[in-house]
């Protein structure tokens, strides 16, 4: 074997660790270059959806991840205006759609340090760290990354194939020059984090989401580093409102004060501002090159399904890749590729994500009470709940997948 027998994968967040074990596991070496010298622990993705405790049952993460996180059976929408519970779901109507009838809540690296350990074990999988991708090449049957470490040092790793895991500024995607459709939303997102107990302060659940025209909320738990519990606080900024006011102590006190006085002072451990964006790729692949999660897709936080849905991605993408390893024609099987994820990416992501938003923050009276009432609605009847809880899950997503020829 050459050393050209290899796959790359540009990005060791999250997705290009799970790709890279995938494919290690299947037999294919894969080398993993990634920017950053230890998987990042800002304040990122927190949330395993029972679609990816499913997936990853068979490769032997799911009970170390359960393990390390914070179950989660029930969400609630809230009001924020007259601060009555709307509607609460239960991922308990899915015990017989998944092993896993509940969410995981998780602090991101926590799930990239599961990965890393399993495949540390694995022969085939190499992570270089810290290494900078600068430009990526290809040709007919080889593929390129040049990349700079630390020192000054320019190395040039070569492969089969290469995969962009590196986020929504992907240098993979914009070397294949395809569109990224979509758009950007106009307000910033600020999360806060704070120590303060809000599910015993406010009878919150794990996972809560408060509409209200002007300042809605979305609220999560996550473990912390020693299962002390923290609270990340998603409060979105207005146009008008300077970065350094979003960021300060008094904007984010105001805050607190507008829907969480109840619960007493809450001490901000952590803030990071943001913007948003709704985007997919005009196309995931091109030649032997290959998208997968947040390369491929953005979207907006709110109901825990961007980073689930690169999971999704990835897996889906490994396996399709050992088929090509093994002597199929990538061709029909890259395409197949694209029209799975890409297909879905657009129905269930896209729109769930989008439409949660939407009703986070409506503002016309009328439009406000109809979507309200309707969540209310689908709580109430069985069939219309299980329905919502599937399409959370992603669930609903994976399946629709599975069946597109």
């Amino acid at each position: 074997m050459s050393d050209i027998d290899r796959v790359i994968i540009v990005g060791g967040g999250p997705i290009g660790t799970l790709t890279g074990l995938r494919l290690a596991r299947h037999g294919i070496p894969v080398t993993v270059l990634d920017k950053l010298d230890k998987p990042a622990e800002d304040h990122r993705a927190a949330t395993l959806q029972p679609s990816t405790l499913d997936l990853f049952d068979p490769m032997g993460l799911t009970p170390e991840l359960i393990r390390q996180g914070l179950k989660s059976v029930l969400f609630q929408w809230r009001d924020r205006e007259t601060h009555e519970v709307v509607a609460e779901f239960d991922y308990g109507y899915l015990k017989d759609d998944t092993a896993y009838p509940f969410v995981v809540q998780i602090e991101q690296h926590k799930t990239v340090n599961v990965a890393l350990a399993a495949a540390a074990k694995e022969p085939l999988f190499k992570m270089i760290r810290p290494i900078d991708v600068t430009e990526v090449s290809q040709g007919p049957d080889w593929v390129e990354a040049r990349a700079t470490r630390e020192d000054g040092t320019v190395e040039v790793h070569r492969g089969r194939w290469l995969v962009g895991a590196d986020g929504g500024r992907s240098i993979v995607r914009k070397a294949m020059d395809v569109t990224f459709d979509g758009f950007t939303w106009p307000e910033r997102f600020n999360i806060v984090t704070t120590t303060r107990d809000l599910e015993a302060a406010m009878g919150f659940r794990l996972r809560n989401y408060c509409a209200h025209p002007e300042r809605w909320v979305s609220l999560m738990k996550v473990p912390g580093e020693n299962f002390e519990g923290l609270w990340r606080c998603v409060f979105p900024a207005k146009n008008e409102e300077s970065d350094e006011e979003v960021m300060s102590d008094a904007w984010i006190a105001a805050r607190f004060a507008e829907c969480l006085a109840p619960a007493g002072k809450c001490d901000i451990i952590h803030r990071n501002m943001y913007n948003v964006h709704q985007r997919v790729a005009g196309a995931f692949y091109e030649g032997r090159f290959l998208l997968a999660g947040d390369s491929a897709h953005v979207n907006n936080p709110i109901g825990g399904m961007g980073m689930n849905s690169g999971f999704q991605d990835g897996i889906n993408l490994a396996d399709k890749v050992a088929e090509i390893w093994k002597g199929a024609d990538p061709v029909p099987l890259l395409a197949h590729y694209d029209r799975q994820r890409r297909q879905t990416a657009i129905e269930y992501v896209q729109a769930q994500s989008i439409a949660n938003k939407r009703t986070l923050e409506e503002s016309d009276p009328k439009v406000r009470a109809t979507n309200l009432e309707n969540l209310r609605r689908m709580a109430a009847n069985p069939d219309q709940h299980r329905d919502f809880v599937l399409r959370s899950s992603l669930i609903a997503m994976y399946r629709k997948a599975e069946t597109i020829e």
